[in-house]
């Protein structure tokens, strides 16, 4: 009989689970413990190496950025240099060959609009009242008052102007 149950104790302990025999090892707490160590610290490194390259791309992006408004500021000082009215007159000069003109012999030609070239003559002066309105003086009705001559401020500001 204790042959029996013998065999019944090892079948049983062979039949229970891998997590329950291992959970009941004395040295349990201590690995688990050891491996979540582990595991956090593993993450930690991971996630300050991160943080690093991400710091190493802003700082590559930095100076780019900076290359990038240097090349702008060169850029736009060749273009204000080659638009030079004096220089655009000499090159015509020595390499074309042409010739200077008198004013009398100038045009200014002038590229009319798609937008509004069918304008009445009512819209044009619509349009310079409205000009001139923004210029006039502004009265409320609460400063008018019957009987009583007032000296009207002119305020340009009150039309938005800042000059």
């Amino acid at each position: 009989m204790k042959e029996a149950v013998r065999r019944f104790k090892e079948t049983v302990e062979i039949k229970s689970s891998l997590f329950k025999r291992l959970r009941s090892h004395r040295y349990f707490s201590a690995i688990v413990l050891a491996g979540s160590v582990l595991i956090v610290s593993c993450f930690h490194v991971w996630q300050r190496v991160k943080v690093y390259d991400l710091v190493m791309d802003v700082a590559i992006l930095k100076k780019e950025n900076k290359q990038l408004h240097n090349t702008l500021k060169k850029i736009n000082s060749d273009i204000s240099i080659l638009t030079l009215t004096s220089r655009i007159e000499n090159y015509a000069k020595d390499t074309l060959g042409l010739k200077s003109i008198t004013i009398d012999r100038l045009f200014t030609l002038e590229h009319k609009g798609y937008g509004n070239s069918n304008q009445d003559e009512f819209d044009k002066m619509l349009s310079a009242i409205k000009r001139v309105s923004d210029f006039m003086p502004v009265i409320t009705e609460n400063e008018i008052r019957a009987d009583e001559l007032q000296i009207i401020k002119v305020d340009s500001s009150l039309a938005g102007r800042t000059d």
